[in-house]
Order: C-alpha cells, then sequence, then structure tokens
C-alpha cells in the first residue's frame, strides 16, 4: 500500500513538473511577444507577435495565481537577452503558425465535383 502511495506521489510531481515547464515556456513567449509587438517595425510580424500572446495566455492554467505569474515572468525574463530574443520568438511562432495553417486547412473551399 506504501508503494502505491510512493508511485501516486511521484506520478503527480512529474506532471506538475512538466506543467510548470510548460508554464515557463509559454511565460516566456508572452514576454516576447509583448515586447515583439511593441517594438517590432514589421507590420505581419507584429500581428504575429500579438496572436502569439494571446495563443500562449491561453495555455496559461486557469489556477494560476498573479504571484505565480510575476514569478514566472521575473524567472523567465533573466533567460533572455538582445542576442537570443530572435531565435526565442521564432520558437515560440512556429507552434502559432501551425495552429492559424491547420484552422486554414479547415477552411478551404470544397473542391467541385468531377464530371
Amino acid at each position: 500500500m506504501k508503494a502505491i502511495h510512493i508511485t501516486l506521489a511521484a506520478a503527480l510531481l512529474t506532471t506538475s513538473g512538466a506543467a510548470a515547464a510548460q508554464s515557463a515556456t509559454d511565460a516566456r513567449c508572452i514576454l516576447l511577444g509583448n515586447v515583439f509587438a511593441q517594438q517590432t517595425k514589421d507590420a505581419d510580424a507584429q500581428k504575429l507577435a500579438q496572436v502569439s500572446i494571446y495563443f500562449y495566455l491561453g495555455r496559461i492554467p486557469g489556477q494560476t495565481t498573479a504571484a505565480q505569474m510575476k514569478t514566472l515572468f521575473d524567472q523567465q525574463s533573466k533567460t533572455i537577452t538582445n542576442a537570443n530574443a530572435g531565435a526565442l520568438m521564432q520558437d515560440c511562432v512556429k507552434p502559432v503558425q501551425a495552429r492559424i495553417q491547420m484552422l486554414q486547412s479547415l477552411s478551404a473551399p470544397p473542391k467541385p465535383a468531377q464530371p
């Protein structure tokens, strides 16, 4: 019985660790999206940065508190430099673009019937 509790606790810790890592990545992408949306001169890149903010905001768990978000933002802001910001933003944009392409593929006009 004790082994079951240990196994269950380990599984919960593993799951929460993965969720925390995902939230950290999401927080970093929110920060980057915000900066790029404000500083980018290219209109398309600015729109993509803005969309990215909302995409990653939607991935933050609903039970996350403001204090937890502040901690995530503080931690992730330390990992962003001028040298790596562009590459990190590209990593953030890839999943957003993939979702946009998936949605666009669903709305493609039907092919005409062949005679």
